[in-house]
């Protein structure tokens, strides 16, 4: 299972939308274990625009990962990324290491799940993120 984080200077996650990270660290979790990482350039940010051609420019980027985890995201990206059977978390941790370590141990305190039905985010611990 890949997740695609949402950052600006490669070490903490983006404050700001999704969107509009600089860049996209990938994490392959496979068994509860990292098994690779890869940082993908974000061509597709146009700054101070955070529109919907912009979301689906960054979910093809990202294609091939299964979550989204970010700071924030707005409701249209939000519900874009649902749309295509992807899981959005959003985290109020900050350091990428902290929440990707948190998130495989099942940590679920400081995450968020969207639920397209409720339309809402939900606490992880109502839902089981892991």
């Amino acid at each position: 299972m890949k997740t695609a984080i949402g950052t600006d200077d490669k070490k903490t996650i983006r404050k700001g939308y999704f969107c509009e990270s600089r860049y996209f660290l990938v994490t392959e979790i496979l068994n509860a274990k990292i098994v690779g990482q890869e940082l993908r350039d974000n061509s597709c940010v146009v700054a101070g625009k955070n529109n919907q051609d912009q979301a689906e420019r960054v979910i093809d980027l990202l294609k091939d990962c299964a979550i989204f985890m970010a700071g924030s995201m707005e409701e249209k990206s939000l519900t874009e990324i649902k749309s295509r059977n992807l899981d959005c978390i959003i985290t109020s941790i900050e350091e990428i290491h902290t929440a990707i370590s948190y998130y495989i141990d099942g940590q679920l305190e400081g995450f968020k799940y969207y639920d397209a039905d409720a339309k809402d985010l939900i606490p992880c611990s109502q839902r089981k993120c892991v």
